[in-house]
């Protein structure tokens, strides 16, 4: 991970977490690797595949050696000089290991025993981190929800108010959503956490005669399953993963550049909880920009390419297929830091949510009575029918805005619909308590299911 954006000494926070980058970033992915290697050679000396103490120094080397400098100029080199992926690995690792031990280091395993085996292991962490910061968004969601269940506010579509709703309905909106990929995490969690020990084609043909025995022991020694059979050309697991990150990233875009359009000052309904210290210009010092929820948003749009390029190592060809698996050292790694910082960051925008309810309501009430025009509409539709009624209101409602007057007067003074509505009926049609009375229902509904 290097370069202008992840791997940035300066910038790299923005793009991922401390603790995820410690997943991926090359000491903690390569020391990860040797342990592997050293569960292997323990595990192959016990089935008599190498020589005992081969087997020991080989992971004993792996468990202590030092990744300095030193060695990752060697592993570079190595690899530079062969093209191959771990060819570096083995030859700097061969130097370190004593005596002829380092003959028997990476015995009979391929490159994605060792990498499909390490991501799994990998992504099982993220998932933990990735779930933690989840939760904290769906527990801010629901103390949204149930503060807000009755705060009243304009419903938009197509960019335009339409009718009442309470802030607490839009908030159920999310916590729902967020509830589902909570549930589409766990349910992929049961088809991941599944070790790879199969050989250049899978055939286990360099394990011995109890193979089965030896893939089963090596898997359950690192805590994974053995699989069912070999994985090295069936991705479709990791094109999961990258899809619930897509889509879990997606809601955290959707409720991001909600909170950004709602913070326009012309709207100022919400904002970002921010401390003195937050800078939104260096040359508008009064601005306060939504600079979380615009960060949501281009996490996700990486999240989203990254899930994408994915999804082109689905096609291989025969048992292994290096132009579709190798894709994924790209995509994998920078969709999951991507959306667990994506995630992490809607966590924190919605504990820290600023609510203006005062500001909904005035911007309500700015419709002059138009957002209100259904709830005429259908009381005369009972009367009239309603396409009758839809006439008579889209009439009254356009007359009303070219004359910038309230759309109640508009109703009252036009005689095909005041003659059907008695005052108390219109008092009642013109209130948005009344009008959103499902709206907290549908709230509680939200809030009383299960997860």
């Amino acid at each position: 991970m290097t370069g202008w954006s992840f791997g940035s000494r300066v910038y790299g926070g923005a793009w991922s977490t401390p603790a995820l980058r410690q997943i991926f970033d090359d000491v903690p992915r390569t020391r990860r690797w040797l342990e592997i290697l050293a569960v292997l050679a323990e595990v192959q000396g016990e089935f008599g595949l190498i020589p005992a103490e081969s087997a020991r120094q080989v992971a004993a080397t792996c468990r202590t050696v030092e990744l300095d400098d030193a060695f990752f100029a060697e592993y570079r080199a190595g690899y530079e000089a062969s093209g191959h992926s771990t060819a570096g690995l083995i030859e700097a690792m061969r130097r370190r290991c004593p005596a002829a031990a380092g003959e028997w280091f990476y015995f009979g395993a391929t490159v994605q025993d060792i990498t499909d085996t390490w991501l799994m292991l990998a992504l099982r962490e993220a998932r933990g981190l990735i779930l933690t910061d989840l939760d904290r968004a769906i527990a801010a969601a629901t103390r949204l929800a149930r503060e807000h269940r009755d705060t009243v506010m304009a419903g938009r579509t197509h960019g335009q108010q339409g009718l009442p709703i309470t802030f607490g309905f839009k908030a159920a909106g999310w916590l729902a959503e967020l509830r589902r990929h909570r549930q589409r995490f766990d349910e992929t969690a049961q088809r991941m956490d599944i070790g790879q020990l199969c050989g250049g084609v899978g055939s286990l043909s360099a394990l011995g005669p109890r193979a089965l025995e030896v893939q089963r022991a090596f898997c359950t020694r690192l805590g994974l399953r053995p699989p069912a059979t070999s994985w090295t050309a069936s991705r479709d697991v990791l094109v999961e993963w990258a899809q619930v990150l897509a889509l879990a990233s997606g809601t955290a875009d959707r409720i991001g550049h909600e909170v950004y359009s709602l913070q326009r000052d012309e709207i100022g309904e919400l904002g970002e909880g921010a401390t003195t210290e937050q800078i939104g210009s260096i040359t508008m010092p009064h601005k306060r920009n939504p600079e979380l929820s615009e960060h949501i948003g281009t996490l996700s749009r990486v999240v989203r390419a990254n899930a994408g390029a994915l999804l082109e190592s689905l096609p291989h060809a025969h048992e292994r297929d290096g132009r579709s698996w190798k894709i994924e050292w790209h995509a994998v790694p920078e969709l999951t830091l991507a959306a667990a910082k994506a995630l992490s960051l809607t966590a924190t925008l919605l504990e820290h949510l600023e609510v203006r309810g005062e500001r909904m309501r005035r911007n309500l009430e700015a419709s002059n009575g138009h957002i209100y025009s259904e709830a005429v509409m259908l009381t005369l539709a009972a009367k009239l029918g309603k396409q009758t009624a839809h006439r008579l209101m889209h009439r009254a409602a356009t007359e009303a805005a070219r004359a910038g007057r309230p759309l109640r007067q508009a109703v009252e003074a036009d005689p095909e619909i005041s003659a059907h509505l008695s005052r108390g009926e219109i008092d009642r049609l013109f209130d948005a308590t009344s009008r959103t009375a499902q709206c907290g229902a549908l709230v509680d509904q939200v809030l009383g299911s299960e997860r």
